[in-house]
């Protein structure tokens, strides 16, 4: 079942820059659709931007925006058919869509674009937003979102607020996580794009290629596999049935663990070094740390990178003093 209630368009026709047959078109629609408890909000956006924020609101609001000028009526006329997204609610979901497709050659001379979607969703809802090469940005607290999730190719992705838990995934497309409360699990897979998470989860994987990985306030698990990205990590809490596995190729490591912490396991390199605050035998070959404390099992291996394990302090994060050398491993 379509349902759409159509709030403003407005439309401005003039001459552009190119000559007597340039057109201007700027559109603000606005489309309100019912969304129960729990509903699924689908986006699915293609190249258009997607900014959303939750509302204390029952419908999902969905505003579009569109901006095109520098080129003929006819060819205006159909990148805004076709940047004007579908939607429809039913079967407890919400679905906005864009298909634009490829714009070709849209003539001679300079012209500008630009296509973005802003909804405002009920804190209920649960957000499902996908994109190609259109950035999204979220902002607000979404508690039944589990998982509350991220897609995009390209685009960078930007959150700020609170949910169960999410799972991001690109290609390049880099995602920045600023989580009010901690969450219960990140997911992400990219292939360059960094993950950046602040503010906490109780447990977490990641896998990532060439992407860099810096997370603060974690309180758990961690499942976290580099190429040649950097790691950072930085604990607030882990118990000691805790299992962490770090894997990185080239990339540095840094770990930083609360001071009550006594990690076990292992920390490897075949031609990188190592640094720790916590005691562990070396090897003799001098390129594993064997961790001698009774708490949470490290598993931390790189081939060529540093490895640095080290206390934190506080909210602020990281020592700032370099962590002594562990004797018979190289620097």
């Amino acid at each position: 079942m379509r349902t759409m209630i159509v709030g403003v368009m407005v439309v401005f026709v003039g001459l552009g820059a190119t000559g007597l047959d340039a057109a201007e078109r700027d559109i603000v629609q606005t489309d309100r659709l019912p969304a129960r408890e729990g509903a699924r909000v689908v986006v699915d956006a293609a190249t258009v931007d997607v900014v959303v924020r939750a509302g204390d609101v029952r419908d999902v609001e969905v505003t579009t925006e569109l901006s095109i000028s520098g080129v003929g009526e006819a060819k205006a006329e159909d990148w805004v058919a076709r940047h004007t997204p579908t939607m429809s609610e039913g079967d407890g979901e919400v679905r906005v869509a864009v298909t634009p497709g490829r714009d070709g050659f849209m003539g001679l001379g300079m012209f500008t674009a630009k296509a973005r979607l802003g909804l405002v969703v009920p804190t209920y809802a649960v957000p499902d937003l996908t994109t190609t090469g259109g950035s999204i940005s979220v902002r607000g607290d979404f508690p039944g979102a589990s998982p509350l999730r991220l897609r995009t190719s390209t685009g960078s992705v930007e959150f700020t607020g609170g949910a169960g838990s999410i799972d991001f995934r690109s290609s390049s497309g880099d995602a920045r996580l600023m989580v009010v409360r901690p969450l219960e699990r990140l997911f992400a897979r990219t292939a360059a794009g960094d993950v950046d998470l602040d503010g906490g989860a109780r447990e977490v994987e990641i896998d990532t290629a060439s992407g860099d990985v810096f997370l603060s306030g974690l309180s758990g698990p961690a499942d976290v596999i580099t190429s040649t990205g950097k790691i950072s990590v930085r604990w607030d809490r882990l118990d000691p049935s805790a299992h962490v596995r770090i894997r990185s190729t080239s990339g540095r490591i840094h770990l930083m663990l609360p001071q009550t912490v006594r990690p076990r396991g292992t920390l490897t390199t075949t031609g990188g070094s190592i640094r720790s605050d916590f005691p562990g035998l070396v090897n003799e070959a001098g390129d594993t740390i064997e961790l001698a404390g009774d708490g949470p099992l490290f598993e931390v291996e790189t081939a060529s990178g540093e490895i640095v394990v080290s206390h934190s302090v506080g909210w602020e994060g990281t020592v700032e003093s370099t962590p002594t050398p562990t004797p018979g491993v190289p620097d």
